[in-house]
């Protein structure tokens, strides 16, 4: 018999944001399980593995995935393909690009790519990628791309960094005596979070979970408050009023660490500033007193005044947190309700909860698919800035819910940047614009995608707008993936690519404070590897000595930090060959847990936490507020009557099983599924439309349609119709449930707000070309419109007459 040997893995579950590595067992030169990874030091027992990571393997032998490539040769869509040889597809392909690129310019070939879609994100076909399109000088359409960004946006204008406060150890809130979960089911999705979650709750902490669906994190907390779709800040902000009115918030903290003692003119809404522009704050002793920006300590102060009005200079003014009172003033109990469902009553007995607690935290998380979201999370902030719970052990706040230990970074400048930042010559696109662009070619035309990661047609909304608007504008569509997704069904060429358990790369998202090397388990069945695929399309364009290397060198280079202490320090040295031995080497971190507000430091202009942000001010942005949703439908029942055409909201949330579109392709996971897609109605809308469970109903509104089978389920809120997100546009028998979907990171989802926030990227030279060269623009400039969706339906045929086989 022979013996059973293991390596690392990037699990291909990779957009739960747990950004888990898996064991790999190999015996006999096949994949026979997957266990959880083991991990060292203070992270020895935060190896999980979920039902996708115990099915992933199977993924390997799947008769589905793509072995060979493959050429259209009939119209696209129409799913007639030839197998070919590498050799002629990469001849083909790299012919195409040279006549687009003379005829053109570099700039008419678009990249296309999506982290979360190929694990681990950021590993060599992102690096390899970038470099790749800085030599050939392509175009990247993927900066303000929209989704998730809430998160981002509150982070950059309340605390001044975009990234640092994306992750956090939960470990941190083990003894957190209120967690509040908010817009997040992780009981079902992630792990991690869920184990720390039971710690808390075991040591005495309470749970809230706040959310749209009955789902699992619901079911396991001590108390769910349903909310209306796109309704979350109405209730933050309600609560934070309580807190503001009752006197219950911390006002030496307040004064320490925000800018709430600093005055704002009445006429301007700026902060008011003395003839050498530093900001002015008002002490019971020392009277006006100048404050540098960007330093936080304000030497020669008594007693600062939080509140009150003020002449200063002719000029009326009035604190920060005196404007913050009378803008909060606006969300009275009685209001929210309006606009949340959540009884008064309620939504009082939360805040005071939240600001009695001693070590609460808010777990906010990417479940706020709208475009208001940055509203949402930059008031989960303002309560943690209110109560002084930002930088305390054991309390705080999250945006992103994304698992993760000390931040650092690999050596990928030598990389992406052969020649030196200076002479990368790809392009930068504005994703809002790159829909318009390739309508007006102006000012370059877009002739050619390449899509190394993602799958755009299925979960880059709207379907309608690839299908109709940009593909037939281009020449030349190379897709590259495991599977024939929806996007692949219209490309020219399909190269299939490796799983991830067939290549080497190095795991460095999440992996809590380790570094992890992730190894081939069995030699590949079907694809190319990142290294040799742009090798072999470079060197037919000119440009191969620069893609000479293996695998295994670049992944050499990535791991060269000796600048970072975490890296220097790290015992067994993080060298190449002693991960190979160890699998995965723990870093040499503080001896504490990251937060993300650990040293209370912060890089907006003032130096301090800003709920007051003046940078908003031109879009009547700076304190966070209620927007109402972008597409707003009845909500709550027809009888309300908001939109009559289109009462229903449409929500297309994620499920256990599936993972974005991945996962899809797998039978056990299609069986778990329910076999195939389906339709989710509350009863009560059920009973007023003459639903029965089992009917055959379209979802339907201007955008477009899909026929399911019609589930009543108790969970799903009144005025919401749901179908689950992953199933691809060939599990249909009609439709897609992405048809109905608003454009996500189209002009007409923009707003002044998201032109400031990407007009400020560009003035901060924060606009890149990618996360290699120090971008920020991915993440901003746009918003999240997934769920800001207003459907209707219609019965196509009776249960009954389905079973009996009667149905059209």
């Amino acid at each position: 018999m022979s013996e059973e040997n293991f390596v690392y893995t990037a699990c291909p579950g990779w957009g739960d944001h747990e950004y888990c590595a898996l064991k790999t067992i190999v015996k006999d030169g096949k994949i026979i399980r997957t266990e959880p990874a083991e991990y060292t030091g203070a992270e020895e027992n935060e190896g999980f593995i979920c039902q996708k990571g115990v099915c992933s393997w199977r993924q390997v032998y799947n008769e589905e995935r793509l072995t060979v490539p493959l050429k259209r040769i009939g119209e696209r869509g129409e799913g007639k393909w030839q197998e070919i040889s590498w050799d002629q597809a990469f001849d083909e392909i790299a012919e195409k690009l040279i006549e687009i690129r003379d005829q053109y310019g570099p700039e008419a070939l678009a990249m296309w790519y999506v982290p979360a879609s190929l694990p681990p994100s950021y590993g060599l076909e992102a690096v390899l990628m970038t470099r790749f399109s800085g030599l050939f000088g392509a175009t990247h359409p993927l900066e303000g791309w929209g989704l998730d960004n809430g998160p981002f946006y509150a982070a950059y204008y309340d605390m001044g960094n975009t990234y640092r406060y994306m992750s956090c150890d939960p470990s941190n809130w083990d003894n957190s005596d209120l967690i509040v979960v908010w817009g997040a089911n992780p009981i079902e999705n992630q792990h991690r979070m869920a184990k720390h979650i039971v710690e808390a709750k075991s040591n005495g902490g309470k749970i809230i979970d706040i959310g749209l669906l009955f789902d699992g994190t619901a079911g396991y907390s001590d108390e769910f408050i349903p909310v209306k779709p796109g309704s979350d800040p109405a209730l933050s902000l309600c609560m934070a009023n309580h807190i503001v009115a009752n006197g219950l918030y911390q006002s030496d903290y307040l004064l320490e660490h925000t800018v709430a003692p600093f005055l704002v003119r009445d006429d301007t809404n700026e902060f008011m500033r003395d003839g050498d522009g530093n900001y002015l704050v008002m002490d019971k002793v020392h009277g006006l007193v100048a404050v540098t920006p960007g330093v936080k300590d304000i030497p020669g102060i008594s007693a600062l005044e939080i509140s009150g009005e003020f002449d200063v200079f002719d000029v009326p003014c009035k604190t920060a947190f005196t404007r913050l009172a009378e803008h909060l003033s606006l969300y009275t109990p009685e209001y929210q309700e309006t606009v949340t469902g959540v009884p008064a009553a309620t939504a009082v007995r939360l805040a005071e909860e939240y600001a009695a607690a001693q070590r609460p935290y808010i777990l906010g998380a990417l479940g706020l698919r709208y475009q208001n979201q940055g509203e949402s999370y930059r008031s989960f902030y303002l309560l943690g800035m209110l109560t002084g719970n930002l930088g305390k052990p054991g309390a705080g706040v999250t945006s992103e819910l994304g698992t993760g230990g000390w931040p650092w970074l690999l050596n990928d400048g030598p990389i992406v940047c052969p020649e030196g930042p200076e002479a990368f010559k790809g392009k930068i696109l504005r994703q809002p614009d790159f829909w318009e662009q390739v309508q007006t070619e102006q000012p370059y035309p877009i002739k050619a995608l390449m899509i190394p990661s993602g799958n755009p047609v299925h979960n880059c909304p709207s379907r309608g707008r690839w299908l109709d608007e940009v593909f037939p504008k281009l020449d030349l569509i190379v897709d590259i993936d495991i599977w024939m997704t929806d996007t692949g069904e219209y490309a020219d060429y399909i190269l299939p690519d490796c799983q991830p358990f067939e290549r080497t790369e190095i795991v460095m998202m999440g992996a809590y404070n380790h570094v992890v090397l992730s190894e081939p388990a069995i030699k590949p069945l079907g694809g190319l590897d990142p290294a040799t695929r742009y090798y072999e399309l470079a060197k037919r364009l000119g440009f191969g000595e620069y893609f000479e290397k293996t695998a295994e060198d670049w992944c050499e280079i990535r791991i060269d930090c000796p600048e970072n202490p975490m890296f220097a320090a790290a015992q067994p040295p993080i060298t190449l060959e002693n991960l190979k031995k160890e699998k995965r080497i723990r870093l040499a971190t503080p001896p504490v847990p990251w937060d993300p507000f650990l040293g209370m430091d912060f890089a907006t202009p003032s130096g301090r936490l800003e709920f007051y942000c003046e940078k908003l001010v031109p879009a009547d942005a700076q304190m966070a507020r209620y927007v109402e949703p972008f597409e707003v439908p009845t909500v709550a029942s027809k009888a309300e009557g908001k939109n009559e055409e289109y009462p229903y909201q449409f929500f297309s949330g994620r499920q256990r099983f599936f993972m974005q579109s991945m996962f899809t392709d797998d039978p056990v996971m299609r069986e778990l599924s329910g076999g195939k897609p389906s339709a989710r109605i509350n009863p009560i809308d059920a009973a007023r439309d003459g639903i029965k469970d089992g009917d055959k109903v379209e979802v339907y509104n201007q955008r477009g349609h899909v026929v399911a089978t019609m589930r009543l389920d108790e969970v799903i809120p009144p005025g919401t119709i749901q179908v689950w997100f992953g199933w691809r546009n060939k599990h249909f028998e009609e439709g897609m449930y992405s048809e109905l979907l608003v454009p996500m990171s189209s002009r007409e989802t923009m707003n002044d707000v998201a032109d400031l926030w990407w007009k400020h990227m560009e003035e901060e030279d924060r606009v890149k070309w990618h996360f290699f060269l120090g971008s920020e623009a991915t993440m901003a400039g746009a918003w999240d419109t997934i769920w800001d969706c207003a459907c209707n339906i219609r019965k196509v045929a009776d249960a009954e007459d389905i079973e009996d086989g009667k149905d059209a």
